[in-house]
Formats: C-alpha cells, structure tokens, sequence
C-alpha cells in the first residue's frame, strides 16, 4: 500500500513532521515539568508499608541512614500514624498530604513505637524521578535523530518511517508516567494529558514492534495484514482496560503489564533486532549496524538492572535513587542509532556539521596567521630599514611576502581538504583524470572499460556494469562481476529502462530483493536486477536521452551511496555519455566509408558486367546505358550476339534498388547468358530463367525483363516481355507500343508463368527507311522532380518522336538530358536503363 506522503513535495513533508514534533514536544514539555518540578514527587527517605489486617497507620522501613526520618527519630518498624495531625488511610493518601510541600519544608509527623506516640518534625525533600527522566531522554533522543533524517531526506519512506518512530517514541516515553488530577488541574490540560497517554500505548505496540520485523531486514510476516492486524489487536487489548474507571478488578500483575506495555513492546522490539542482526544480517553489512546492536544490548541490560533492583527495593526511588541511574543507559539506543546513521549513512544521511566546523575552524586560523604573517613581517622590514613613513616601501613588502607565502598557504589548503574531505578529493583526482583520458578514447570498448576501472578503483565496488541501450542496436555492456544476461534489459514500457527514461533519476535498488514490490518493472528485469546483486543504477542522458546506466554493486566497506556517491557517477556518466556518442558517431563513420569503398568496387564490379561499349552490329545502330540510383543498382541490359547474323537485346529490372537487387542483378546475368545459347527463341529463353530462379528468390522480390532477338537473316525481331514495360517501336513515321502479355519472373511456377507469356514477331524495316526501337526501365518514366510529378510516357513518346532521325547514341543522349532536367535538384529515385536500336 503507497503512504499518501509520496504524493507531497519535500516541502509539505517536512513542514508536517515539524508540527508534529513541536505538537509532542509541547505536550511532553508539560507533563516533564509536572513530573519533575511542579508535581515532583516528596521524599521522606524512608519506605511505607500497609499494616497488617487493615489497622491505621503505615508500618516505616527503610529508613535511610542518617536520613531526614533517620535524624528526626524514626527507625524501622515505627508506626506513622498521622501527618500534620491527618490521619492516614494508605499510602497514596500520606503522598498526597506531603506532595504539595515545597522542598525543605517540615511536616509533623506522629508515630508510633511500642505502644508510645510522639511526635517529630521531618524535613521535606523532592525525589528525582530517575526513571522518567531516563525514557525522555530516550524519547528525545529518537526524535531528534528521527527529525534530522526526515528533515535530511524527506521522500525516502525508510526516512518517513524513522521518523514516525522518533515522534511516537518521544510521545508514549514522554507519557508513559502522569500525575495528572481533573478536580485540580484545568480540564484542557487533564484530557490532553490522557488523551495523548491512552493515543501513544495504542501507537507504540505497532510501532515498537513492526519497525524491527522491517528494519534491518524486512520480514515476509510483517507485510502480512493478518500479522498486523493481530500486532494492532494486541496493543488495543492492553490499552482498553485502562479506560476503566475502577481498575481493582484487574489483578495487580495484569496492570502492570498494561502500564509497562510501551516499554516491553520497546525492549521486545530490540530483543527482535538482535535476533534479526546475528540471524539475518550479512557479515558485511554488520559492521553499519554494530553500534545499534552494543546500544540495543546496553539498553535491555539497563531494563533488566532497573527491573532487578526495583523488584528487590520498591523503595529505592526514595532511598537510594542514584541506583536507578545506570537506567539511564537505555537511553543509549538512540546514540547508536544516530551513530551508525551519520556514521555508515545507513539512511543515504550525510552528517557533515562536524567536519565542517573543525574544517571552518582550522581554515580560518591558517588565513589569520597567513594575514598576521604578511603584516608582522611586512612591519619588520619597515621597522628596520628604518623607513616606518615610507608607505609605499611597506605595501611592496606586503606584496612580496603575500607572494612568498601564497604557494605555502596553498599547500597546508590542500592539506587539510585531504585530510577531512578525502573521499571527495579522490573523487576530484578520478574525474579529472578520467576527463583528460575521455578524449584519448575512440572506441567504444574502450571508454566503457575505462568507466567499470575508474568506478571500481575510486569507490571501491566489485560489481560494476555500463549498460548501453540502443532501440536499434539492442543492449551492449561491459561489466566486472555481473553476469551479462543481467545487464540485458528490453524496452518494454513496463522495463526497468523505461522507468529510467521517465524518472530521469538513479534508482536505489538495495532493498529490491526483500520489497520486490518497491520497484515497478515487469518481472523479468526485476529478476535480472535481484541476481545481478546491483544497488544503485544511475542513469546516462545526452540531451534528455537514455542511452545506458550505470550499475554497481555494494562498497566493499559496507557503506551506503551518499548523495556524493551518486553526484560523482552522474558526472562520470554525463561525461562518458558524450564520449560514447563520439565513438558511436566515429564507428558509423568508419562503417560508412567501409561500406562506400565496398559499394564503390561493387559498382566497378556492375559496370564491368554490363557492356563495356556499344556494339557494332551489321545493319543495326545501337546505344545502351544504365544509371543507378545508388552506387549499385538493379537494373540491367546487356547485348548477346548469338551469330553474325543475331543480337538478343535484353532489358530487365529487379524490384528493389540497391546492394540486394544488384545481387540478383549479377545471377541474372548469368542465367540470361546460359539460356540465350540453348534455346532459339526469347520466350523460351525467359521460360528457363523463371524455372531457374524461381525457387531462389524472395517471394517479395521478383524481375522484370524484355528480351528482343533481331534476326538480320530473316529480317525480323522477336520480342518477349516478362512483365516489363512495352517497347516503343518506330516505323514509317509511326511510333507506338509493342503489345505483349508476360509476368515478372519469379512470381509465378513454369507452367503459370509461360502460359502468361506472349512472344510478338515483328518484321524489321530495312527497305522502306530506318526502323527504331526503344527498350526502358520504369525508372525513366518515373523520374520525378521536386514537386513529385512523374516524367511520364507521354513526354518519353513525344522526345523520341521529336528525335527519331537522331543516331541511336544521340537519341539516348537527349532522353536522358531531358530527364536529367526535369528532375532538376530532386533525389533519383529508381534505377535508370534506356537501349535504342535502330535499323538501316
């Protein structure tokens, strides 16, 4: 269940923790008084006790030697009768007639010895009540330790919950004795008092105990809301009889317990922690918690000795009282507790008021004998050479020792910075070392393996990993002591690197294993968190982006991450973050140009494939060209000459663009080749190419390509397209498109795809003038410019009809200058193929 103060600003925290604490001290502050100065308890320095078979009078005992009722006369065994000629009916009424006396006062006492009364005047003094005065001062300890770590960190819930303790430690203890009367004191005051009493036994079982079944080690049982539910049950049943007016119908043991049942509940709780210490507390982590346990030892010994000796001495407050003050020992619990917070920052609590005094302290005593130094001496030389007027003399003297002693100042500076500020020193040493290395790193192993080095040397950790993750890339790390299946996260939106990118804040981690519940990530990388043994991730941004963390383990001096801690890692990351981008940046350089130098021979590959020049064929005036929208592209024509007599003209287009339509490009090449010497007819030649490639291509791949066979010795062109696009054939004056059906290859099996294919025989015209025959790719047609209109059929059939006397090579000039022109600035977009073929 979330506590309603996470959804408050430190602010508001902090601003409700102090109402309380002045609210408690307030009320505590009035009984004190009450307890200790205005209602203080009298002292006649001996014990009473009640007569037996109900006869009048106290039977005297204990009489303190030398005593104010020793040297008025009384001993042991005298009867007091009457006070100040009242006579008594019990104890609690003898109290009653002596308490308001003030100290030094006599009261008149009457007593009975051997049958014979006198009289006697006994010197009133005041008791200290030892006992009371040792839980406020616990209580008062708690509190102020409480408040200062609340104070220090108010949106930890650890910090929260100490603090509630402190509060109500400070108000049940406070509390725990009254002396309080609704005939005599104001009713405010009366119900305040037993209101807050009855409110803090009710608090202080559930507190006293729960907060050990969580601290140092959370225990499953205590998250149980039967458990807490009983814990809760349990400290109403021993408060509730206490709102019974006549309580003699309990037994005298029973209410004692009651009473005492803040207490108890107290040392049960320590007796808890000690158990929990030697039973469940790792051996490393038992060095932070020592001082609470010698605290919580002394302070149970401290309840057992009080026990002990006012169960053998009921009187002892009375008697002897300074017996009672080794009690006040308990109230060493919250010492160690303060301790081993500022101590070991057992709570991320960082107490520096201490080394700050003593470091103001000795700074300001080296700057005064720095000054004194400058100006003593400075007199001196004046003094001497005799020239005490010569103003300007002395300040040149001034300046010369200031100079002088400047490089001494700063070295006992340095100094003393080492001596009470070692840690930050060495932090300062490792970035700026690790500053002057960052840009003598390139590589991206490296940097990371510099950064695991750095933070394992300077904070003294075994377990330490730079998690870098990429949408792209995926997760990459390089660690010391963690697995690396630990360090591989998702990007999940319930992953721990999405909790990253939205909180842009480090993540404690050390309590994930015990309060899986604490961390708000999908199992998977809660499970990866809790083996990986990581405590506090910090994580890396570069201009409010999470490009990794950094992970590390527990220090091995057994110390929690102070705010220091984490500053320095977050420094260390935002540094190594732009390193990192650096050498990704770098890496995709190089791999660029591998890939440009690679793309390049690729290219020289594909050119060499292709016709190296025109062919000069008898009868046919030929021109060929491809342009590629990349440095390869998939595009292709090529020119077989199959006999002196027959050229096969082929023109195809692999879908796609590119290094993988280049590929298929190049297998195509091949297969078109092999076929064009086996097989006599176009159709046939395409038949064997589709049953080739057909089971080796990607079903979202496919090519399209025409194939024209010109047979001089029979005077005609076979032409077969494969769903390519239909040539333009020019012939007296005309020109218009070849008609032909025919799918691409690869789409479709042998027997499908041949049925699909229409072979065109067309007579060539070589009498009546010349005949032309223009093949292209889309990538002509489709050329597009900025405004994303097309080049277009139209404007193809209209350039070669404007151009048709032109020669083959000039005619494919100009289409490809048109289109050169029309895209304009524009990106090309397709692969580029025109071959024109004209007969004479």
């Amino acid at each position: 269940m979330k506590s309603p103060f996470e959804k408050f600003s430190p602010r508001v925290i902090r601003i409700v923790f102090t109402a309380c604490v002045l609210v408690i001290v307030g009320i505590v502050t009035v009984n004190f008084l009450d307890i200790m100065v205005y209602k203080a308890l009298s002292n006649d320095q001996c014990g009473w006790l009640p007569r037996a078979q109900g006869e009048p009078g106290l039977l005297i005992t204990e009489v303190l030697d030398d005593g104010v009722t020793h040297k008025a006369g009384v001993r042991d065994g005298d009867i007091l009768l009457k006070i100040n000629g009242i006579e008594l009916q019990n104890a609690a009424h003898a109290m009653g007639i002596i308490n308001p006396m003030a100290p030094g006062d006599f009261a008149t006492y009457t007593v009975e010895r051997d049958g014979v009364q006198f009289e006697t005047q006994v010197e009133i003094l005041k008791a200290v009540n030892m006992q009371y005065l040792a839980f406020v001062i616990l209580g008062a300890g708690f509190l102020l330790v409480g408040y200062i770590v609340v104070m220090t960190k108010p949106q930890g819930a650890v910090q929260r919950v100490f603090g509630w303790y402190g509060i109500i430690a400070m108000f049940v203890f406070g509390l725990l004795v009254l002396n309080v009367n609704p005939a005599t004191d104001p009713q405010v005051k009366f119900w305040t008092l037993v209101a807050g009493a009855l409110l803090s036994r009710l608090l202080a079982v559930p507190m006293f105990v729960l907060f050990f079944l969580n601290f140092p080690v959370r225990y499953p049982l205590a998250q149980r809301w039967w458990f807490r539910g009983l814990i809760i049950f349990v400290g109403v049943l021993l408060t509730a009889p206490l709102l019974f007016v006549n309580q003699t119908s309990f037994p005298g043991f029973v209410l004692g317990v009651m009473g005492l049942s803040p207490l108890l509940a107290f040392i049960a709780g320590l007796i808890v922690f000690v158990i929990v210490y030697f039973r469940r507390v790792e051996k490393q982590t038992r060095v932070q918690l020592r001082p609470i346990l010698i605290g919580a030892l002394t302070g149970i010994a401290s309840f057992i000795y009080v026990s002990i000796v006012t169960s053998s001495n009921p009187f002892i407050l009375f008697t002897n009282p300074w017996m009672l003050s080794p009690g006040i020992l308990i109230a060493t619990v919250p010492v160690a507790f303060g301790y081993s917070i500022f101590r070991y920052r057992l709570m991320d609590i960082d107490l520096i008021i201490k080394r700050s005094l003593i470091y103001a302290a000795v700074t300001t005593s080296i700057a005064a004998i720095y000054i004194l130094t400058v100006y003593g001496v400075g007199n001196l030389i004046a003094y001497f050479l005799g020239t005490e007027e010569d103003k300007v003399l002395s300040i040149i003297a001034l300046v010369l020792i200031a100079f002088a002693f400047d490089p001494i100042k700063r070295r006992v500076q340095d100094g003393i910075d080492k001596v009470f500020y070692r840690e930050r020193v060495n932090y300062q040493s490792a970035l700026l070392e690790f500053s002057r290395e960052l840009p003598t790193l390139i590589n991206l192993d490296q940097i990371l393996h510099s950064m695991v080095n750095r933070i394992s040397t300077t904070m003294h950790v075994e377990k330490v990993a730079v998690v870098l993750c990429d949408e792209k890339e995926g997760c990459y790390s390089v660690s010391q002591g963690v697995d690396e299946l630990c360090c591989e996260f998702d990007d999940r939106s319930d992953g721990f690197f999405n909790l990253l990118r939205h909180t842009h804040t480090p993540q404690s981690l050390a309590l994930v294993a015990e309060e899986p519940e604490s961390l708000k990530v999908n199992d998977t990388d809660k499970s990866k968190i809790i083996a990986s043994g990581v405590v506090l991730a910090v994580p890396m941004f570069l201009k409010d982006k999470l490009i990794g963390t950094i992970n590390v383990g527990p220090k091995m001096s057994g110390k929690v991450y102070s705010q220091e801690d984490i500053d320095l890692l977050t420094t260390v990351g935002n540094q190594a973050a732009i390193a990192v981008e650096n050498a990704r940046l770098h890496k995709s350089e190089v791999e660029r140009q591998k890939i440009e130098e690679e793309l390049s021979l690729a290219r020289k590959i594909q050119q060499g494939l292709l016709p190296k020049a025109n062919p000069t064929f008898p009868g046919l005036d030929v021109a060929g060209i491809s342009i590629p929208a990349r440095s390869v592209g998939g595009d292709y024509f090529d020119f077989i000459e199959l006999s002196p007599k027959k050229l096969l003209v082929v023109v195809a287009d692999v879908s796609g663009k590119g290094m993988s339509a280049a590929l298929y490009m190049s297998k195509i090449q091949g297969m078109v080749q092999l076929a064009a010497h086996l097989y006599h007819s176009p159709k046939e030649m395409l038949v064997n190419v589709n049953r080739r490639i057909y089971d080796g291509i990607e079903r979202k791949s496919f090519i399209t390509m025409i194939l024209g066979l010109f047979d001089m010795e029979k005077n005609e062109v076979r032409i077969c397209r494969a769903g390519h696009n239909k040539a333009l054939i020019g012939s007296n004056g005309d020109l218009r498109h070849l008609e032909g059906a025919g799918i691409g290859l690869g789409l479709e099996r042998g027997p499908v795809f041949e049925s699909k294919l229409e072979e065109v025989v067309q007579p060539l015209n070589r009498s009546g003038g010349s005949g032309l025959y223009v093949f292209y790719t889309d990538g002509v047609t489709e050329t597009m410019n900025n405004q994303r209109a097309d080049f277009g059929e139209e404007r193809v059939v209209n350039l070669i009809k404007s151009n048709r006397n032109l020669s083959a090579h000039e005619l494919q000039e100009s289409v490809v200058r048109a289109t050169e022109e029309f895209r304009g600035a524009a990106e090309q977009h397709d692969d580029l193929t025109l071959v024109v073929v004209k007969t004479s």
